[in-house]
C-alpha cells in the first residue's frame, strides 16, 4: 500500500504538471460551481510527453460541512482517484487561485506524504517523507497543495481499461 500512494502521488504530481505547463486549465463553468459547490462534472483531455490523460473533475456538493469533490485521472499507465472535502477556507482558496489568470510562475515547496500502518491500533496514518519544490501558475500551485495533502484529498488507485483512454465519457 505505500508503494500505492508513492505511485499515486508522483502520478498526481505528474498529472498536475501536465495541466500546468499549459497554465491549468479550468472552464469558467467549472470555476462557478466550484465557487458555490454546486454539482458539476467536466472532462480534460491532456497530454504530455507523448503520454494521453483523461481528467474528470466532480463536485458532488456539501456533505458534512465539507465540499465534496472527485479527480479521476487516467493514463495508459493506470488510474487514479482522488476524493477530497474542502472547508469553505479551502473552497476559498481555490476559488481565488482560479479567477487569477496570471501566467506568473510561483515556486511552492509540497510536502510528500507516506502511508504508515500503526503497529498498535493497525490503523493507516500519514506521515512525512520529505518535499520537493513545484512551479506553476497560481491555480495549480494551490490545487497542487491540496490534492497532495492525504488529510484533504485520499488517493486510491482504480482499474479502467486502457482503452478508455482518452474517451470523453460524461
Amino acid at each position: 500500500m505505500k508503494k500505492v500512494l508513492a505511485i499515486t502521488l508522483a502520478l498526481l504530481i505528474a498529472g498536475t504538471t501536465v495541466l500546468a505547463s499549459e497554465y491549468t486549465k479550468f472552464s469558467r463553468k467549472f470555476i462557478r460551481h466550484i465557487r458555490d459547490c454546486d454539482a458539476y462534472q467536466e472532462t480534460i483531455n491532456s497530454q504530455y510527453e507523448d503520454m494521453e490523460f483523461k481528467t474528470i473533475r466532480k463536485i458532488h456538493g456539501w456533505k458534512n460541512g465539507f465540499c465534496k469533490y472527485s479527480e479521476t485521472i487516467t493514463s495508459a499507465q493506470g488510474a487514479y482517484k482522488l476524493d477530497c472535502g474542502f472547508t469553505d477556507v479551502q473552497l476559498d482558496d481555490l476559488y481565488e487561485a482560479m479567477k487569477d489568470r496570471s501566467k506568473k510562475a510561483d515556486k511552492y515547496t509540497l510536502d510528500i506524504y507516506a502511508e504508515k500502518t500503526n503497529p498498535k491500533t493497525g490503523e493507516v496514518e500519514y506521515v512525512k517523507n520529505g518535499s520537493t519544490e513545484i512551479k506553476g501558475n497560481r491555480a495549480y500551485v494551490v490545487w497542487a497543495k491540496y490534492q497532495n495533502n492525504p488529510f484533504i484529498c485520499k488517493p486510491s488507485e482504480i482499474t479502467v481499461k486502457a482503452s478508455d483512454v482518452g474517451k470523453d465519457n460524461k
